[in-house]
């Protein structure tokens, strides 16, 4: 009877009055404090977790926790850890109650643990796993290639934040975020997907679509069956190309025309024109052979994607071959035209000569039988070309928002006409894409659409909040469990799929930025949030805020394109192993580039000798052979073998410059290429010249930091980027960290010039030693090349010389520096062989930006090791025969002969001092001096005579040192001056 008391006692003193649950719940407002603080030690995030209910069923307590419950990566371990601290946690006159559920808002905390991430290429056992649909379907674009254990047969749909828009009120086109940091979402995030994560899930065998166009090149021709508007085709106006067509190809259709020059809202070219239609072709009916042709008029030579469009009718067959003749040859893509019709279906891009000689077939043979449909094929992403007040954005359509370039690919207006201006029509318009792309496909079988199977969306942001300090915002990750309060998707999957994608994203990402960048990289929560883009795809979806482009400390890493390649292969890695999870199929990541690339010859062959790179993240991406480019003078690049070991021998033509390049692969996918290598042989006996590349930098902007003022310095040194960079808006204008935001046009701290506007900005191109190796053959000599890192290694006796290029290579930290720096002019080992060579008697020559400034000084905030400096000036005092004077030698762009030098250049010289979209250039190059009797200057900066070159002679060896990089001559005549006066010098 007593016991009976005591429980209706405790009974009555947890069971609230009606309409006081809140008074139960604060009684465990200590517990919740000190679980906020223990699940911050345990997952590194914090959120501000409330306890909303404690509720008791007979003799259990419920709780029901806040949404920020499921902020956390969940792990099964993690579950009855977290009972256990709370039990632990329980006031004492609770704790005679048993533990039963845990919510996190509506969700139960059992529902919420995802897979470990996994390293090993198996998958992990899970709930939400389905039937692997790969080669139930043909994918939408197959080239040929197969890669089983990566991406072959899936369909993504991907897109990076934002884009210029129309703003009504104030009658202007405007960037959707604020310029800080040298940048603005709009552009930033293009940054990582256009050269890095699209590359990568392609190179794996993924067909990637994205609502916003892809292709910087702001030149476009268009060839169609039907007539095109008329009048002028000047400037960036969209080209006219050529359709011809043989055989008995009949009407399809409505399809694309293009009729005007801008589309006013609500225009839509796909309903302007017709399309075509023809049987396919059977093997007995050869006489029915038929084709079309379209052939542009490209009128500048660049690279181009390729567009094709079609239209999807009864009986569309699943192998429509199209033939892409372009610079580099003929090559071709099969298109399953069951699915994607009446849009732009992005083929690839490739390089193309200026005029005629490129163009796209289609015939009517094909594997699959039914009928193959045409209709307009595009060439070039092109200028904005949607009408808004007084007229386009006068952009290339690359830089606009989503919204525009769906109009232009015949997305209908009805889908986005709910929202009222631009800006929300843009970032709702692409989760509405993709489930209409996706419409009556296996992933939203009910719904009218396009056929399109996506397997998952990811929208590519980097807005992840601020902070009032200069810590690391970090990463966050969001997902959407409701849609219109269902948690299944259009197919029936679990939404909460979405969760494990995002979870395994976001976990591969701030863990492969801990462990090569910054140990102390901040993860974010893993929301459940009603973002459009991750609410509205129908397919599994992630909406990634990769770090804060508004926080310096996060752009530290930001803008170094080397971080950049990272956190895009760790994304595509999360969404590899994501679909092996889903599906239950084994993967391989992607190699790495190879390394110590080295190019030589012998009896008239190149030989190439290369190694493998070793992923010490990733122990699946691991070469299964090697992939051998070539290209001849300025040719594009062809496969000409496959080989198993690293290493191959090329017949090279006397007086024909030839480069290489090597791709890693591996049943997951190819690699990203080699840097560029090259060889030559003139006719006849010829001295040899050994080039070697150590000009390997990228990197972010020039940086300070300090208290009260901080950001990054481009006039100093504005970084190198990865062959080219589209984000770049303008020079940082606010550098005091009190000034706060107040408007787009008035960011605070870290605000920028948009002068810039996204201008492509040139960057490393990785192939200078083809550069300086024309220059050497066309004066006679023959010659190799070689990675500076292949150098030890090498021997260099036959070579009369060595070319040395330095380019803009410097020491350069990563972000904070938690990791060793990289990009040392002279490392230990490369000082070794360079002394050892002209001990030989061997001659030099070296050339960059910064072949004094690393010994003596420095450009970025990086300690230095006296003991390494002090190694690094005797050598260069050795064996180069110059000392440092100025990392400021000159503003001019001129260089002058000095009177009375042994070697005199004739007419000036001009080197690279402005931006520009297609080289690097040099904002400060190096004043050097003679380092002794031995040297003498024989180059003078013509804006202030300050010494830029020296010759050194010292009985044993002789050496040219430039305190400029010689490829940032402004021209290849120049260039080939210098090398052949240089030359005749020191070999004489």
């Amino acid at each position: 009877m007593r016991k009976l008391l005591l429980a209706c006692v405790l009974l009555l003193s947890v069971l609230p009055a009606t309409g006081q649950s809140g008074k139960t719940a604060r009684e465990f407002y200590p517990a919740r404090d000190s679980l906020k603080a223990r699940l911050l030690r345990r997952t590194g995030v914090w959120t501000n977790l409330q306890i909303n209910k404690v509720s008791l069923r007979g003799n259990i307590l419920d709780f029901h926790f806040s949404q920020e419950l499921s902020d956390y990566p969940w792990r099964a371990e993690d579950i009855e850890w977290f009972r256990d601290e709370l039990r632990s946690l329980m006031p004492e006159n609770y704790r005679a109650y048993a533990l039963g559920e845990i919510y996190g808002k509506k969700t139960d905390l059992n529902t919420l643990p995802m897979p470990l991430l996994k390293r090993d290429g198996t998958p992990t056992r899970n709930r939400f796993r389905v039937k692997d649909p790969r080669g139930s379907v043909p994918a939408l674009v197959r080239d040929g290639e197969d890669w089983p254990l990566g991406l072959s047969g899936r369909h993504i749909a991907l897109w990076q934040s934002h884009g210029r828009y129309y703003e009504a009120k104030t009658g202007r086109w405007e960037w959707q975020r604020a310029p800080t940091h040298g940048t603005v979402e709009d552009l930033y995030t293009q940054s990582y997907v256009l050269p890095f994560l699209i590359p990568m899930l392609e190179n794996a065998g993924a067909c990637v679509m994205t609502p916003r166009e892809r292709d910087p090149q702001a030149y476009e021709v268009v060839c169609d069956n039907d007539p095109s508007f008329e009048g002028p085709r000047e400037g960036m106006t969209r080209r006219c190309g050529r359709y011809r067509e043989s055989g008995e190809w009949e009407d399809a259709g409505p399809g694309f025309a293009d009729t005007k020059p801008c589309y006013l809202p609500g225009e839509n070219p796909f309903l302007q024109g017709t399309a075509r239609r023809i049987k396919t072709l059977a093997p007995e009916d050869e006489h029915r052979k038929a084709e079309i042709t379209w052939r542009p008029d490209i009128p500048e030579a660049g690279d181009y994607a390729v567009y094709v469009s079609y239209k999807t009718i009864a009986g569309s067959t699943t192998d429509a071959v199209y033939s892409i003749t372009h610079k580099g040859g003929t090559e071709e893509r099969h298109v399953n035209q069951q699915m994607g019709g009446g849009t732009w279906i992005y083929l690839g891009t490739f390089p193309f000569d200026a005029g005629t000689d490129g163009c796209v077939r289609l015939s009517n043979r094909s594997s699959a039988g039914g009928y193959v449909t045409a209709d307009a094929v595009r060439f070039g992403g092109g200028m904005g070309k949607v009408i808004r007040g007084e007229g386009p954005s006068g952009m290339p359509a690359y830089r606009e928002g989503a919204i525009y370039n769906l109009q232009w690919s015949g997305m209908d207006a009805s889908l986005f006409e709910e929202w009222e201006d631009d800006y929300k029509k843009d970032y709702a318009s692409r989760g509405k894409w993709v489930s209409y792309l996706g419409g009556g496909s296996r992933t939203n079988p009910a719904a009218e659409g396009r056929r399109i199977p996506f397997d998952l969306s990811l929208a590519f942001h980097s807005d992840a909040g601020v902070t009032p300090n200069d810590s690391i915002v970090g990463t966050l990750a969001i997902y959407t469990l409701l849609c219109e309060g269902k948690d299944k998707l259009p197919n029936g999957e679990d939404r909460l799929t979405s969760r494990m994608l995002t979870d395994l994203v976001q976990t591969q990402v701030v863990e492969d930025i801990r462990r090569s960048f910054e140990p102390l990289w901040t993860r974010r929560q893993t929301w459940d949030r009603s973002y459009s883009e991750s609410r509205t795809t129908g397919v599994p979806a992630v909406l990634l805020e990769s770090l804060s482009h508004q926080n310096f400390a996060d752009m530290r890493y930001g803008l170094d394109p080397s971080f950049r390649f990272a956190v895009s292969r760790a994304v595509y890695k999360g969404v590899l192993k994501y679909l092996s999870n889903r599906y239950g199929c084994p993967y391989a990541v992607q190699p790495l580039p190879v390394q110590d690339f080295s190019v030589s010859l012998s009896d008239g062959k190149a030989i190439l000798r290369w190694a493998p790179r070793e992923d010490l993240l990733e122990p699946t991406a691991q070469p299964e052979g090697y992939i051998i480019y070539s290209s001849t003078e300025d040719g594009a690049f062809e496969e000409i073998a496959r080989v198993a070991l690293p290493n191959y021998a090329v017949p090279l033509v006397q007086g024909r410059l030839t480069r290489f390049r090597v791709v890693a692969w591996n049943r997951g996918g190819k690699s990203f290429p080699s840097e560029t290598l090259a060889a030559g042989v003139p006719s006849g006996s010829a001295p040899q010249v050994l080039v070697v590349n150590n000009f390997t930098r990228v990197s972010a902007p020039a940086w300070f930091d300090s208290p009260g003022f901080a950001g990054f310095q481009d006039r100093l040194d504005s970084g190198v980027p990865y062959l080219q960079d589209l984000s770049f808006v303008g020079s940082v204008n606010e550098f005091d960290r009190s000034k706060v935001w107040t408007d787009d046009d008035n960011p605070g701290f870290g605000g920028s010039y948009t002068d810039r506007a996204g201008a492509p900005v040139g960057g490393n191109t990785f192939d200078y030693p083809a550069v300086h190796g024309k220059a050497l053959l066309e004066n006679g000599y023959a010659f190799a090349s070689a990675s500076a890192s292949a150098l030890p290694h090498l021997d260099t006796r036959g070579y009369k010389a060595i070319d040395l290029i330095c380019g803009k290579q410097v020491t350069t930290p990563s972000g904070r520096g938690a990791v060793p720096c990289r990009y040392q002019v002279f490392p230990p080992d490369l000082r070794a062989a360079l002394e050892q060579y002209a001990a030989g008697g061997g001659a030099l020559i070296v050339s960059g930006a910064y072949i004094g400034t690393d010994a003596w000084d420095r450009v970025y905030p990086v300690p230095q090791d006296p003991v390494q400096q002090e190694a690094a000036r005797a050598f260069i005092q050795k064996v180069f025969g110059y000392k440092w004077i100025t990392n400021f030698g000159d503003r001019s762009g001129l260089l002058l002969s000095r009177s009375g030098a042994s070697l005199q250049f004739g007419e000036p010289l001009f080197y690279h001092r402005e931006l520009a979209p297609d080289r690097y250039h040099v904002e400060n190059p190096d004043g050097i001096a003679p380092a002794s009797e031995q040297s003498q200057v024989m180059l003078l900066y013509g804006g202030g005579m300050i010494p830029a070159a020296t010759l050194f002679d010292d009985g044993t060896h002789r050496a040219a040192a430039f305190g400029f990089p010689l490829e940032a001559l402004e021209t290849p005549e120049e260039l080939s001056r210098v090398l052949n006066l240089s030359l005749k010098y020191l070999l004489r």
